[in-house]
């Protein structure tokens, strides 16, 4: 836990940054009084990296299969594991900014600190 009580409004905001993608973590981002709470700013910076992450990983392997048509069959089996994949990280980042943790994935969470978003 990172100081957030667990039922706080902060907790709730923070998960719902994930909701809707990108969309949700532009909107928490921006929107005050949650763009002065570092908690939901945190959060919603890295709802807006996974959800870029996500959609290229869609659009490499579209394009893999556009390439290769004869294993299009083969990439569908692929999309679906890494979509369902994602859900799955997905589920887990709503639940652990609801329970008030600050829980980084590797890679994204230091490309946007890097990035400055």
């Amino acid at each position: 836990m990172d100081g957030t009580a667990t039922n706080s409004p902060s907790n709730l905001v923070a998960a719902l940054s994930y909701l809707l993608f990108f969309v949700t973590g532009v909107i928490f981002l921006y929107l005050e009084p949650y763009d002065k709470d570092e908690y939901v700013r945190f959060h919603a910076r890295q709802s807006i990296a996974f959800s870029v992450a996500w959609f290229a990983a869609n659009v490499i392997i579209g394009l893999g299969a556009g390439i290769l048509r004869p294993l299009a069959g083969l990439f569908g089996i692929v999309q679906f594991v890494v979509n369902l994949g994602f859900f799955g990280v997905w589920l887990f980042l709503m639940f652990k900014a609801y329970s008030g943790e600050k829980y980084k994935l590797p890679v994204l969470s230091d490309w946007v600190e890097s990035a400055g978003l």
